[in-house]
């Protein structure tokens, strides 16, 4: 059963508790080390996180199950020098019930024995960053709604041996589907360093059910559930309605597009490469596990295809590529019936783990005035594609809203009041 707390203690003293409140009793050493505001629920009741600080561990009784209420075992004194660890935990507290958040046991988080759990609530928010590390220091952290309780956005940063320049950085948003992995220059045999150092987005892949990915993708807008092209390769974009793609994987060999432009260009050139056409790249492994340095080997050469989306005619290109690349398109039109863009599915040949699209925008020049990719894109380099980022269930989903679609955070699954939230 969860603690039932007295709502009075919140609604009229709003004072950090004393250690004789209810989530210490029986638990000593313990004391409410920091209360803090955590807005209300959907109740309108208030919430508060509570912080509790729960003396010490030795080496050998500390436990090895994580992320769940401290028992017995810890003492009132310790130190990090000697291999303990510090016992803390953060409560979700309402006027009916108290439900642990996160329960870290810090023992330095590496040898340089100076680990640290910084939290903050603010505007509903209960975010967690931890550090640690040796001689070269990590930092991970995670940003949680309070009400109702879901996921917002998590990331980890690895820095420079002995160093405080970012060596390797990752950043997820669960309510936007939104990503990046930074990766600094690696060392290379040939060179000191490779090219350039690289933000590659993720770009999702949300499973969609069977409806969706053979007929709904016509009638439905991708909405804020998609990855929005912003690396300007080439030339510069005039405005908001110039250019624009996005890009979705419904399936683990369905893509789904959305190209939009103000003025379109096609079937008058003497070559399809003078009019509006779209650049796919795909590549054998991940864009991650590449370091960029010197040519790629033969089992790391990306692949790519052009399409004419005024037509719709498929163009082999660098690779060459092996097996069909299936195009289904459809026109988006305005509200007088102008042509704003286009929609598609492509059906993808082989298997890939890195992708990367590009939009060759001709305008009136008869050759691209301006590249817009979903990715600081190269020719012919793969560790320049897009990470594919897969989105289970349990995080993420994307559902049909006003013909649209839109992103939904999963609920966690709660395992008990004693269990904590944060894993």
């Amino acid at each position: 059963m969860p603690f039932v707390v007295p709502s009075l203690l919140w609604t009229l003293l709003g004072a950090v508790p004393t250690a004789s409140e209810p989530l210490c009793a029986g638990r000593e050493p313990c004391q409410v080390a920091e209360s803090f505001h955590g807005g209300t629920d959907a109740r309108g009741q208030p919430l508060r996180v509570v912080r509790l600080d729960l003396g010490w561990y030795s080496s050998d009784d500390a436990p090895e199950e994580k992320g769940r209420k401290f028992g017995a075992g810890r003492r009132a004194n310790g130190s990090l020098v000697e291999e303990d660890c510090a016992a803390s935990e953060w409560w979700l507290v309402s006027p009916g019930a108290a439900q642990l958040l996160l329960a870290v046991c810090n023992d330095g988080y590496g040898s340089a024995r100076k680990g640290e759990d910084t939290v903050k609530v603010k505007n509903g928010l209960f975010s967690h960053a931890q550090a640690g590390g040796d001689s070269q220091r990590w930092l991970h952290t995670r940003v949680w709604r309070l009400s109702p309780l879901q996921r917002v956005r998590e990331g980890h940063v690895n820095f420079l041996t002995g160093q405080d320049q970012v060596e390797d950085r990752t950043t997820w948003d669960f309510s936007t589907l939104q990503g990046s992995r930074f990766l600094g220059p690696e060392t290379c045999q040939d060179g000191p360093y490779a090219p350039s150092k690289r933000t590659l987005p993720y770009l999702p892949r949300v499973p969609m059910d069977a409806a969706y990915v053979e007929e709904g993708w016509k009638r439905v807008e991708l909405g804020a559930c998609a990855l929005q092209a912003k690396n300007v390769i080439v030339g510069k974009l005039k405005g908001a309605r110039d250019a624009s793609l996005k890009a979705l994987l419904v399936a683990p060999d369905t893509l789904i597009l959305e190209v939009r432009d103000n003025l379109w260009v096609g079937a008058g050139g003497k070559t399809w490469r003078e009019d509006d056409h779209l650049e796919l790249w795909l590549g054998p492994k991940s864009p991650e596990e590449m370091t960029g340095c010197g040519k790629p080997d033969a089992d790391e050469r990306p692949v790519q295809w052009s399409i004419a989306l005024t037509t719709g005619l498929v163009y082999p290109g660098f690779g060459p590529p092996r097996g069909e690349l299936g195009v289904d398109r459809v026109e988006l039109r305005g509200a007088s019936g102008e042509l704003e863009g286009y929609r598609l599915k492509l059906t993808l040949p082989g298997h890939f783990k890195g992708i990367g699209l590009a939009y060759n925008d001709s305008d009136e020049s008869r050759k691209p005035e301006r590249t817009l990719a979903t990715s600081p894109l190269k020719f012919s380099r793969p560790e320049t594609l897009n990470i594919v980022r897969d989105v289970p269930r349990s995080e993420s989903t994307c559902v049909v809203r006003k013909q649209e679609l839109e992103v939904v955070v999963t609920p966690p699954r709660l395992q008990g009041p004693e269990i904590a939230v944060l894993p």
